[in-house]
């Protein structure tokens, strides 16, 4: 080898920059995480029925769903919890199913068992889940002088159709603040003294406020669009609704109450610096999904959201990314000090810098060469949050050395030396 080597010195030249230019594209081309990709798919299908007490939705939901679903392939186990107005079920699938073909499985499943439910149960909502979706950061929303109402609305259709862009992020509801919803407040008295219920205020009010596509009209030579005036634009204008009509005179929303433009009860509430806020969780997706890039997208994405009020103050808190980072430049300092003391040991031990020079950067070569299959076999690199160490290893063949008095000698080397990796990063290289 080494008289072909010194035969063709331009091929071994061009070999080695192809080694190092394909290495490096390979290893920056990875996903970088705290874990590994872990390849147990379950998918979680949540149904929804309101003011269902837990009894009643594990024997008429729940028990339903579990026994439908052993029809699916592949199913390792089912875990479920009933809880006051939903079924939450999560299906674990054997170690290398397809997740996509799971939740179409499951989906298939759950919908040609809804006609079983009892009657009014919403559409189940399936979803995939994995090891790997975990938040990577989350969004907070606040601004001096919005109010709750105006905040969520700001985090559910502003920010967070915006952030949901960025490859690789989940962005699921926001939290805190309160859903806007018209409220109208009637006066019971009121109602007895006009012979009214309160269904008949609400019979009246969805009368008057109705989605109506009217078509349009042709005259002559010309077609109209015709737009019905079936919808309320202003909150005020409720009040202005009649409800019931006692000879030529009519009963208003504002005879017997008064609407107001509010909120539904407020279940979570979320401060930052004794504000009213809101949070964005994002969620890492599976696959070869990078934290470091979907958090700086992120991050870029809050710098340039557009359609919001100046007041609105966002900013990214709870970065994971700042972990990773971390043990990816101990990592490398690390090996650097690993390889470094690995030269140190080659020269004292060959007493030739020409060799040590033409020694280390094998070792670089070797590396990236290695990461040439792992790329092909679809490998992940990842951070484990463990103890070990980095043992770099050099043997050379048996050959004869000058001595420091001038003879020759013989010597087989064998050089091992450790570096201790903190508890908070080990850069490893695991199949995916």
């Amino acid at each position: 080898m080494s008289s072909f080597a010194l035969k063709y010195p331009f091929f071994i030249l061009m070999m080695c920059l192809f080694v190092i230019v394909v290495g490096v594209t390979a290893v920056t081309g990875m996903s970088v995480d705290l874990f590994p990709e872990v390849n147990i798919p379950v998918v979680v299908v949540a149904t929804f029925y309101a003011g269902m007490p837990p009894q009643q939705i594990e024997s008429d939901i729940t028990n339903s769903y579990e026994r439908f679903f052993t029809l699916g392939s592949g199913i390792d186990h089912i875990e479920s919890r009933s809880l006051p107005g939903v079924s939450l079920i999560k299906i674990y699938f054997q170690p290398g199913t397809d997740g996509n073909a799971a939740v179409s499985n499951i989906s298939n499943l759950a919908m040609a068992n809804l006609r079983r439910l009892p009657p009014g149960t919403l559409p189940p909502v399936v979803l995939k889940f994995d090891a790997a979706n975990l938040p990577v950061c989350l969004i907070t929303l606040k601004g001096q002088g919005l109010n709750e109402t105006q905040l969520k609305d700001l985090a559910q259709f502003t920010v967070r159709n915006q952030v949901a862009n960025v490859p690789g992020a989940s962005v699921p509801q926001p939290y805190g603040g309160r859903y806007r919803q018209i409220m109208v407040y009637v006066d019971p008295v009121k109602l007895e003294a006009r012979q009214m219920s309160v269904m008949d205020v609400v019979d009246s009010l969805n009368k008057s406020n109705l989605i109506l596509p009217a078509g349009d009209v042709r005259i002559g030579m010309k077609d109209y669009n015709i737009y019905a005036n079936s919808q309320v634009p202003v909150v005020d204008q409720i009040n202005d609704l009649p409800l019931k009509t006692v000879g030529n005179a009519s009963v208003m929303v504002a005879d017997i109450g008064h609407a107001v433009d509010g909120g539904q009860l407020q279940t979570n509430i979320v401060r930052v610096d004794g504000q009213h806020s809101v949070y964005i969780p994002v969620l890492k997706q599976g696959g070869n999904s990078n934290t470091i890039t979907i958090v700086n997208g992120v991050k870029k994405a809050v710098a340039n959201l557009l359609d919001i009020p100046s007041v609105l103050r966002t900013n990214v808190v709870f970065d994971q990314s700042a972990f990773v980072k971390i043990a990816v430049k101990n990592v490398i300092n690390e090996g650097t000090i690993g390889l470094c003391l690995t030269a140190l040991m080659i020269l004292l031990f060959l007493g030739n810098v020409r060799a040590t020079i033409a020694g280390v950067p094998s070792i670089r070569w070797c590396l990236a060469a290695w990461r040439l299959p792992c790329r092909g076999l679809s490998t992940t690199r990842s951070l484990f949050l463990r103890t070990s160490s980095v043992t770099w290893r050099w043997a050379s063949r048996r050959r004869k050395l000058p001595s420091r008095e001038g003879k020759r000698c013989s010597s087989r080397f064998w050089l091992q030396l450790s570096a201790p990796v903190s508890s908070s990063s080990l850069l490893s290289f695991c199949s995916g």
